[in-house]
């Protein structure tokens, strides 16, 4: 009996330490694109989470939708983020990693991570460069959802 309950209570610590993790990564997830964003996105919701990264020289594609509402009145104040549209580069950039479409009312964020980029704020190096890596990000302010990309070639 007392291998029996000892076996049990083994077979039960591995089973809550398999699981669980969830809430975790999803908390590691939004900090991260904090990070990345200059703002505080941990009263959101990751409603979804994609990650090609990690192939070749870790190329890929990061792609998240974050449901948090009142970040229109903070994001004039956080460096990078303009009201929308969307410039021709930032357009054509969105159009690359196949996302936000149709939204009108809101902020953008655009962030070149290329090492020979002048100004990262701006997106007319966009197509001079060998390669492209680059944050991007979306805010609807009509629907209170934030998307957001992170592209590397």
């Amino acid at each position: 009996m007392k291998r029996f309950l000892t076996l049990m209570l083994i077979l039960f610590a591995v089973l809550a330490a398999c699981g669980g993790d969830e809430g975790f990564r999803e908390g590691r997830e939004l900090r991260q694109m904090s990070r990345a964003l200059g703002l505080d996105l941990s009263a959101g919701t990751l409603a979804r989470y994609e990650d090609s990264h990690g192939g070749f020289h870790g190329d890929g594609l990061t792609t998240a939708e974050v449901e948090i509402g009142g970040l229109a009145g903070q994001l004039s104040d956080v460096p990078g983020w303009r009201p929308l549209p969307l410039s021709g580069n930032g357009a054509e950039a969105l159009e690359l990693v196949g996302g936000a479409e149709g939204v009108e009312e809101g902020f953008y964020y655009f962030y070149d991570r290329h090492s020979q980029s002048q100004d990262p704020f701006d997106d007319s190096e966009l197509h001079q460069l060998y390669s492209w890596n680059f944050t991007l990000a979306v805010y609807d302010s009509k629907n209170e959802r934030l998307y957001y990309y992170e592209f590397d070639t």
